[in-house]
């Protein structure tokens, strides 16, 4: 497996940091369980154990430049300011990288030539944990002959976890005084702006109630919906309080969901986002600002 070490002056980084936005996003989430824990200081308080759930988000931009040019095998990348991070949470702690940064990297060992490839996904400018204590480093990495080692490319696509052996997050605090490692279960693309929302933003009074519709893409099924906003689970949800409607006469169907207004004052002014998972697996999330006028 090739490795990589960059050394990036001050003058590069600010070249990065005023370089224009890129369009294709890429965002993953994740799901994983934990398989290791190693906190000897007890800097965790208990809250992660073995066998529990992680789950979370990576996102970057397939327009970062290839620092690693002078190989066809392997890439290594570090996103703009603000196009790249990480996320992820387990019994109640979160693990998140600083925004904006630059201290995210991508290394992608295409598996072309050996049949063993590598992607690593790895955050180094992390925020502290609420007891001040430092994260020093947050990856994800997949090994083995998948859809996102099939060059050194940044890919588009979700990894297919069955054609990687090695597939797992670690998470370590300085001088490894703590981490943890999780074996990743789940992976999927996440599809923003497919999501069709209504009533569009808008600002409502106290006394004025609507229901909320979600369209959906032609020839799509819903499995779940949920709204939350910042991070709280909110009373919108399929199954549940939303109904799935008949398709219409472009196939396309919708979830409608009455008295969407109760939940403006739980919202408190922040963006509504609604995660819908459709039947083939793909995950569509679109949000909305409905704030309420006071």
């Amino acid at each position: 497996m090739k490795t990589a070490a960059v050394f990036f002056s001050g003058v590069m980084l600010s070249a990065l940091a005023c370089a224009p936005a890129a369009a294709e996003t890429v965002r993953v989430r994740l799901t994983a369980r934990v398989t290791s824990v190693n906190d000897p200081g007890t800097l965790l308080h208990g809250a992660i154990v073995l066998g529990q759930r992680l789950t979370g988000t990576y996102v970057y931009n397939t327009n970062t430049p290839d620092w690693e040019t002078g190989t066809s095998d392997f890439g290594f990348y570090v996103p703009y300011a603000n196009e790249a991070r990480v996320r992820l949470v387990s019994g109640g702690v979160v693990f998140e990288s600083a925004q904006p940064t630059q201290g995210i990297s991508i290394a992608i060992d295409s598996h072309a030539d050996n049949g063993n490839g590598m992607f690593n996904f790895r955050s180094v400018d992390n925020k502290p944990l609420p007891s001040t204590m430092d994260v020093d480093e947050i990856s994800v990495q997949f090994e083995g002959a998948g859809t996102v080692t099939e060059s050194d490319a940044l890919p588009s696509v979700a990894p297919d976890l069955l054609n990687y052996p090695t597939k797992m997050v670690t998470v370590r605090g300085p001088g490894n005084n703590f981490e943890v490692v999780a074996d990743i279960e789940t992976a999927e693309l996440i599809v923003t702006g497919a999501l069709e929302l209504s009533p569009a933003a808008g600002s409502f009074v106290p006394t004025q109630h609507f229901d909320a519709a979600v369209t959906l893409p032609r020839n799509t099924t819903p499995a779940s919906a949920q709204a939350t906003a910042n991070g709280v689970t909110l009373p919108l949800s399929y199954p549940g309080t939303c109904q799935l409607l008949p398709p219409d006469q472009a196939n396309q169907r919708a979830l409608l969901c009455p008295n969407a207004d109760a939940v403006l004052p739980q919202a408190a002014g922040a963006p509504i986002e609604w995660t819908v998972v459709l039947t083939n697996g793909t995950t569509l999330t679109q949000s909305v600002n409905w704030t309420l006028a006071m």
